[in-house]
């Protein structure tokens, strides 16, 4: 099982998401401790991160499997996730 950390960025998005999405994204955010590749692998500028679609909501993480850690990078909709 893997240790899940939230980004100050993560945390902070997260209490901003309205309820509804609020316990998908956690929901989805438990099943990632069990499985980190959940996510589909990014390209780009983010090459080695993932991203998890919760339409129109986005997790992008990435992962430190010799140390068994999901760092979740930033949670937000669609159109804001990838700015900064």
């Amino acid at each position: 099982m893997y240790q899940i950390k939230l980004s100050n960025r993560a945390k902070k998005e997260l209490k901003k998401l309205a309820l509804n999405y609020k316990s998908k994204v956690t929901r989805i955010i438990d099943l990632l401790s069990e499985n980190p590749f959940l996510g589909e692998k990014m390209s780009g500028e983010f090459k080695g991160w993932y991203s998890i679609k919760i339409p129109p909501i986005r997790i992008i993480y990435t992962t430190d499997f010799q140390n068994k850690i999901i760092i979740i990078r930033a949670i937000g909709h669609r159109g804001d996730i990838y700015k900064n």
